[in-house]
């Protein structure tokens, strides 16, 4: 018995030195294998324990919808596919220049996979894949057909509520349609609203704004003649320009997204494709049109939609979780740019008071639609901004000369707004390329 207990203690003794020397083997190799430290990442040769490890998460992410890298390398790797060109089916040591996105991984039911491929482009440019599913706004024609019938029909009745402050007006016309009556508080409003129409024109998303004419107010005859004694009550001027914008059925609010849902204290930070994962097909439609419009509220210098709620945070933190204001949803999905009236000549004057707000939420965004980057791009090439808009709003608005213009001081705001923006823009461009 004793004799078998010490053979029993020797064979035990023997397997812990066995697994030592394992241990300790396994141990030199790990030390032996070099692994890349800092910006740079090490060479992902066919074969090579990196390119295998990423090789078999993709294979992973293809059937399970994640990407599970082990390494932390892995991980950035695949962060910057977003922002990198397509690649070709072999390992290749340089990324292509084609600009095309490659494929996000599958992912769960609501993700990206009735897209066919990225969302983004270029590295900043949502795809036209997306972009096809934006919902329409306003057409050309529809918003044609609309202004002609506006400014020959007459106004029989108008009403108070639902168009905002309590001096304007719920028109209704002798074709059957109704129009929000805007009366500024003073010209320059109704100014502000005009030009900000044209100028979405000129950028190429007047479909996100109702379409919007001027009106000249004379209770004798013409327009306004059926509506003489309610227009007695409300204490409007006599020969005033006022805005009628098209009315819209059934529009709800809209709260901003999670890239600009700020809390009091935390800089925005921002949009970039890496932010894109896992979010569904219609969220990635709205953020489409939430790119164009803080492009366009930074160069009206609008203060009255999302600044005025970043404004708001100083004494009500949960306000960016509340509706957005002037800013509303279409039965389609598609977002409205309403009452514009705080942009252009209105917003430049207040510039000191509200571009701290204003300048941020354009620094927040770094993705957008390819056709407005171009509008601004040629806007700053021929640096014809207010010259253009002037000619537009001249040549479509029959009321343009009683409003006026822009004076040449607001005109070079202007100019001097589209440059930001486009080196913003390109900004954006050489981030994206650097990763």
């Amino acid at each position: 018995m004793h004799r078998a207990g010490l053979a029993g203690l020797g064979s035990v003794a023997v397997l812990w030195l066995l697994a030592l020397a394992s241990l300790l083997g396994l141990w030199s190799q790990r030390i032996a294998e070099p692994v890349g430290i800092g910006a740079s990442f090490p060479q992902e040769r066919p074969g090579s324990r990196l390119g295998n490890l990423r090789q078999a998460a993709e294979v992973s992410a293809a059937s399970s919808g994640r990407l599970g890298l082990a390494s932390q390398a892995g991980q950035k790797t695949f962060r910057a596919l977003l922002t990198l060109p397509r690649q070709p089916p072999e390992p290749q040591d340089d990324p292509s220049e084609s600009g095309q996105e490659p494929p996000l991984p599958q992912r769960e039911p609501g993700g990206l996979e009735q897209l066919s491929g990225s969302p983004v482009r270029g590295g900043i440019f949502w795809s036209r894949a997306l972009e096809a599913q934006v919902p329409p706004g306003f057409s050309a024609d529809e918003a044609a057909s609309w202004l002609r019938a506006a400014r020959a029909a007459r106004v029989v009745a108008l009403e108070r509520g639902g168009c905002g402050r309590g001096s304007n007006r719920l028109a209704r016309l002798s074709d059957g349609s109704r129009a929000c009556v805007r009366y500024g508080i003073n010209p320059e409003q109704i100014q502000g609203e005009a030009l900000s129409y044209h100028l979405a024109g000129l950028l190429g998303i007047q479909e996100r704004l109702p379409p919007l004419a001027l009106s000249l107010v004379e209770t004798r005859g013409g327009q306004w003649a059926q509506v003489r004694d309610e227009l007695r009550g409300s204490h409007w001027a006599e020969g005033a320009v006022v805005s009628l914008a098209r009315w819209v059925d059934n529009l709800t609010d809209v709260v901003a997204p999670d890239p600009w849902r700020a809390e009091a204290g935390r800089r925005l930070q921002p949009l970039a494709a890496a932010e894109l994962r896992g979010l569904g097909e219609a969220q990635l439609a709205e953020l489409v049109q939430w790119s164009d419009l803080i492009v366009f509220d930074y160069l009206t210098a609008n203060f009255d939609r999302l600044v005025s709620n970043l404004f708001s945070l100083q004494w009500d933190p949960r306000v960016m979780q509340r509706a957005t204001s002037n800013l509303l949803r279409a039965p389609n999905g598609g977002l409205v740019f309403l009452d514009n009236e705080a942009g252009l000549g209105h917003g430049y004057r207040l510039l000191a008071m509200w571009d701290k707000y204003n300048e941020p939420l354009l620094r927040s965004l770094c993705l957008f639609r390819e056709a407005t980057a171009q509008r601004v791009r040629e806007l700053h090439r021929q640096r014809n901004a207010a010259s253009e808009l002037r000619r537009l709003y001249r040549t479509r608005e029959p009321l343009a000369e009683a409003l006026g213009f822009l004076s040449d001081h607001q005109a070079q705001l202007l100019q001097d707004r589209v440059d930001l923006v486009h080196r913003h823009i390109l900004h954006c461009k050489a981030k994206a390329a650097s990763l």
